[in-house]
């Protein structure tokens, strides 16, 4: 009977840890949705930039084309500028990524490989 009784009362015990193991679960989850649409703007954020990079290179391209060499030389080094801007702007970006990427590991949040 003691037994029984000892069974019983570990099986509710089990059952109440469980509940709060599943709020537990549901609140991981939630998270992990909250930081991968966080990830996603980051990303699209990537391609936005690389998008407008492109344009503005095509634009001063075209511009190359018909200029003088003074011209060019400007044309040029405001391509250089552009490019190292980009490439930082890439950078920071790409840290961001990592960082929230760290931090969801950290944080044990279960995510897609």
């Amino acid at each position: 009977m003691v037994l029984v009784a000892l069974l019983a009362s570990g099986a509710g015990a089990m059952a109440a840890q469980t509940g709060d193991g599943g709020a537990a679960v549901r609140e991981k989850a939630q998270t992990a949705r909250a930081t991968s649409a966080d990830l996603q703007k980051l990303v699209q954020q990537i391609g936005s930039q690389r998008e407008k990079m492109i344009a503005d290179h095509e634009a001063l391209a075209k511009q190359l084309k018909d200029a003088t060499d003074e011209q060019r030389k400007a044309i040029m080094e405001k391509m250089q500028e552009q490019k190292k801007a980009f490439e930082a702007a890439q950078s920071a970006l790409h840290k961001q990524i990592r960082d929230e990427q760290r931090r969801l590991r950290q944080a044990g949040v279960p995510g897609k490989r």
